[in-house]
């Protein structure tokens, strides 16, 4: 039978054709593409499994560049503490070496110039070492804590900025925001000519005074001649790096001089050393008026002086203030003021002076509400509290320090003291000088202060993702963050207790090389993480392999067989077409 219509024949050879040129295309793409499953529709069961397992590898990628980076952290934290570690053991030798005697006055001064560039050193390493932007070493202060009343800041995008005012001009009413240290200095250059006789001034940012570190660094805001006469609000912002350094007979030294009240600023990585001038402290040397108060501010750094010295003022009243300094003097030396009335108020640090030297305040009429940490160090009217009392004494005040040789554990004179708290480090040992013992319901306690605030800090933590889950089995927390603000005390080598000076450089020492000790087991960590990815990174791309990769020997078989069909189909193709021409031979 010759059927003409219908080429049976054909259509059989062109669907086989179809199917070999298929099988040879999906051959062609296995081998070109080396995977055996290239779409969905190749095995869909595979292609998820196969998806899910590329997604993991991804991750597992990026984790080990995660803990790779992690260590690159670390190594910068490790090198720098290195070299902090390195001057720390220098300075200690120093120490060593000016404890001896046998050294004069100007010998005594070449050790110290070489200590005091050392300590200059740590202390550009500490707060510069960074990755990425990010400080390494130092501790910062949490954002809420820095004062000890809550602040509402003041709105100073209306205000003139005191950059607009003719230096010339004298000012005294008007509001004026100052955002940058050249403003500050500005401030300070009008003041000390008689251009400030009043006004109201408002800080509109932080301000950092590093660029005043040369010579003896920061003229101060007021002279004794021209006090700063108008309002200064720090609006709740900080200035840092403070820097004074004059061995001139002066009066009045601090970042203001002589000055009115000031309220809700703080002074942060202060260096105040002035051996030779009177009424000196890192916010502010003394009063104007004795009806001003300081409110609401802090100092933390160093401070050295003459008489009247204190960490915040030399001579000031003071409410819901703060002291973080390490303080040296003659005469009237406080961790808080040189002399004042202080309420709600605290100190900490190091304290050290002659006459009328106590932790929060050495001379005054009162305290209210006070507590102290500091470490007091003196010869006359030296009080854990306060050195001298001039008139009612303290009231509901806590002594927590542990100091030796105090005169009094309150206070250093004969004085009355009332509803106060101590430390029973202190137990036995005269809680007043004298003889009065004039003391009212005072008591032994070693709690927690129940008022007022206390500092809080933290840490330079970094969060590392070095596993590929949410959980916390995949994160790393790394604190690469210690504490040096004794360092500063070590400025006085030669000068002072040699035996002090070792312990304290011995306390930062052990800080530094517990940090190094902390940083070498995160260390060890990430390099077990990254021998943990690599096996998981292994095992995965394997099992992917396994499912995915295509076998090219088999592949290639496939490609010849197919190729041999579709030959052979394109030549039988040929055949069955000429099949219906048979029909033409029948007429």
């Amino acid at each position: 039978m010759v059927i003409l219509n219908t080429n049976l024949g054909s259509l059989i050879v062109q669907s086989n054709l179809a199917g070999s040129t298929n099988s040879l295309n999906q051959a062609i793409e296995r081998m070109t593409t080396g995977f055996k499953i290239n779409h969905a529709k190749d095995n869909a069961a595979n292609y998820s499994i196969s998806t899910n397992m590329s997604t993991k590898i991804g991750a597992y990628q990026v984790a080990e560049d995660n803990a790779l980076i992690g260590l690159d952290i670390l190594n910068t934290a490790s090198s720098s503490i290195e070299l902090i570690s390195n001057g720390l053991s220098r300075l200690r030798a120093l120490t060593v070496q000016a404890g001896n005697g046998t050294y004069g006055g100007q010998s005594l001064d070449a050790i110290n110039s070489e200590a005091n560039a050392i300590i200059d050193e740590i202390n550009r390493i500490y707060t510069s070492a960074e990755f990425n932007g990010v400080k390494l070493l130092k501790q910062e202060r949490l954002p809420s804590a820095n004062f000890i009343n809550e602040i509402k800041k003041v709105d100073t995008s209306t205000m003139t900025k005191l950059s607009e005012v003719d230096a010339n001009t004298t000012i005294s009413s008007g509001s004026y925001s100052i955002s940058t240290a050249e403003e500050l200095a500005k401030l300070a250059g009008m003041t000390n000519s008689g251009k400030i006789q009043g006004g109201s001034f408002y800080l509109a940012a932080n301000i950092d005074l590093s660029a005043y570190k040369t010579g003896e660094g920061w003229t101060p805001i007021g002279t004794d001649v021209n006090p700063f006469r108008g309002s200064f609000d720090g609006n709740g912002y900080v200035i840092s790096n403070l820097y004074i350094n004059t061995t001139a007979s002066k009066s009045y030294v601090g970042l203001f001089g002589k000055s009115n009240g000031i309220t809700n600023v703080g002074v942060e990585d202060a260096y105040v050393y002035a051996p030779n001038s009177d009424k000196v402290g890192i916010l502010v040397g003394g009063r104007n008026l004795d009806a001003v108060f300081l409110t609401n501010c802090y100092a933390a750094g160093t401070v050295t002086g003459r008489n009247e010295v204190g960490g915040l003022a030399g001579n000031f009243k003071t409410t819901s203030c703060y002291s973080e300094a390490n303080v040296t003097g003659n005469n009237n030396v406080g961790g808080l003021v040189g002399v004042g009335t202080p309420r709600d108020s605290f100190s900490a640090g190091n304290v050290t002076g002659n006459n009328n030297v106590g932790g929060l305040m050495g001379r005054g009429d009162y305290a209210v509400h006070c507590y102290t940490t500091a470490k007091v160090t003196g010869n006359t009217n030296v009080g854990g509290l306060i050195g001298a009392i001039n008139g009612v004494g303290p009231s509901d005040c806590y002594v927590l320090s542990r100091s030796d040789g105090l005169n009094g554990v309150f206070v250093g004179n004969d004085a009355r003291v009332t509803n106060c708290y101590y430390s029973s480090y202190y137990i036995g040992k005269p809680l007043t000088g004298g003889s009065g013992q004039n003391v009212t319901n005072v008591q032994v306690y070693d709690g927690d202060v129940p008022f007022t605030y206390r500092p809080e800090y933290h840490p330079v933590q970094f969060e590392l993702q070095i596993g590929i889950h949410s959980g916390e089995s995949s994160k790393l927390s790394v604190d690469t963050s210690f504490d040096i603000w004794k360092l500063d005390t070590l400025r006085n080598i030669g000068y002072m207790d040699s035996s002090v000076l070792l312990n304290t450089v011995d306390e930062i020492i052990d800080r530094v090389n517990e940090r190094q000790s902390t940083l070498g087991a995160y260390q060890n960590r990430l390099e077990s993480a990254l021998d943990e990815i690599s096996i998981q990174y292994e095992n995965l791309v394997s099992s992917r392999s396994t499912i995915r990769d295509a076998d090219i020997a088999e592949e290639s078989s496939a490609y010849i067989r197919s190729l041999i069909l579709q030959q052979a189909a394109a030549t039988l193709l040929a055949t069955a077409n000429q099949t219906p021409a048979i029909a033409l031979e029948l007429l």
